[in-house]
């Protein structure tokens, strides 16, 4: 706090009155907005004596030339407002004037961008008040910052399968990244791929040949269904075509075994839950693994069923009056590798 003169004068009523004077007096100061980059500022006084200053801080530095005081900060590399003070002295006495600096300011138009397999140039807006560098360790993926857009050149995807990537960008100590995906469902997905369960017996892994396919409604729009090849069931499903994205529902008709029909079911593994509730699903996003060579699909559990976790598909058989006659069927943690 401020260190004062404490000057005693006498009042008409002949008791004792105090004033409070503080003979270091600021004049001029552009220190308590500085920029986040490292720049300098001035205080400048009027004092009875030479002034001395110091900092109350290690991010910046004070130093004074009669009665001007210029203070000099490093950047500021976090996102929030810093703030210290300069202590200035005059013989005995002390006063103190807060410096306050920007925090980095950053913002991107966009972090997720889904494409086809042809070559494409994106232009992604951003702000900033610091430094900006961008890049990417993918040889298909080169960006450049500049004018406040970052330029991304998308090269052409002939791999035979879908792949992903990311153009990182770092301001201060501010580091993000941008994902590009390039997929092709028709090339990339649809076909034949294997169907991969945790058998509950024998607790191994179980796979069964299975194909990825689309077919059309009397309208003429796409279905989705994955066919298990092995025995014949055609299982249907939602396909998000932005983010490579299956949904397995409950209560949908996959085919008939021995004069059953048969529905598939979500169950809780953990519990032992089971429903054929429709609004009950699982799902998962396509991803491809470079260490593998092989793309997959694990679905999980995707808080839709309120009651229980949906860990397992099951194809529950019904009879011909639509009563449930038991599980032919229970796949637990259910993925697609192809």
């Amino acid at each position: 706090m401020l260190s004062l003169i404490v000057i005693a004068s006498c009042s008409d009523n002949g008791e004792n009155d105090f004033s409070v004077i503080n003979p270091i007096k600021v004049v001029f100061q552009s220190v308590s907005d500085m920029e986040v980059k490292a720049s300098e500022g001035q205080i400048v006084v009027e004092a009875p004596t030479q002034i001395e200053a110091a900092s109350s801080a290690d991010w910046f530095t004070t130093s004074a030339n009669g009665n001007t005081i210029t203070v000099r900060t490093t950047d500021n590399n976090g996102i929030e407002y810093r703030s210290g003070k300069v202590i200035i002295k005059s013989g005995n006495d002390v006063t103190e004037v807060a410096v306050i600096q920007k925090g980095t300011i950053l913002s991107i138009e966009s972090k997720s961008h889904y494409l086809d397999d042809a070559k494409a140039s994106l232009e992604i807006a951003y702000a900033t008040n610091l430094d900006f560098r961008c890049y990417s360790t993918e040889d298909w993926l080169t960006s450049k910052a500049e004018n406040e857009k970052i330029s991304i050149v998308v090269e052409e995807n002939t791999t035979g399968h879908m792949r992903s990537g990311y153009v990182f960008y770092e301001t201060g100590s501010l580091k993000d990244s941008i994902f590009i995906q390039q997929c092709n469902p028709e090339k990339d997905l649809l076909g034949k791929m294997q169907f991969v369960f945790i058998d509950r017996k024998t607790e191994e892994y179980n796979v069964m040949n299975a194909e990825f396919v689309t077919d059309k409604d009397k309208d003429g729009n796409t279905l989705y269904n994955i066919v298990l090849s092995d025995l014949g069931f055609v299982i249907p499903v939602t396909f998000n075509d932005k983010l490579m994205q299956l949904t397995l529902r409950a209560g949908q008709f996959v085919g008939e075994f021995q004069g059953y029909g048969l529905y598939t079911a979500m169950a809780d593994a953990q519990t032992g839950n089971m429903t054929t509730d429709k609004n009950a699903s699982m799902s998962g996003n396509f991803f491809y693994d470079k260490d593998d060579k092989a793309t997959y699909l694990l679905f999980e559990d995707n808080s839709s069923w309120a009651e229980a976790t949906a860990t397992s598909l099951v194809l529950y058989a019904f009879d011909t009056k639509e009563a449930p006659v038991g599980a032919l069927i229970l796949l637990d943690h259910p993925f697609l590798v192809k």
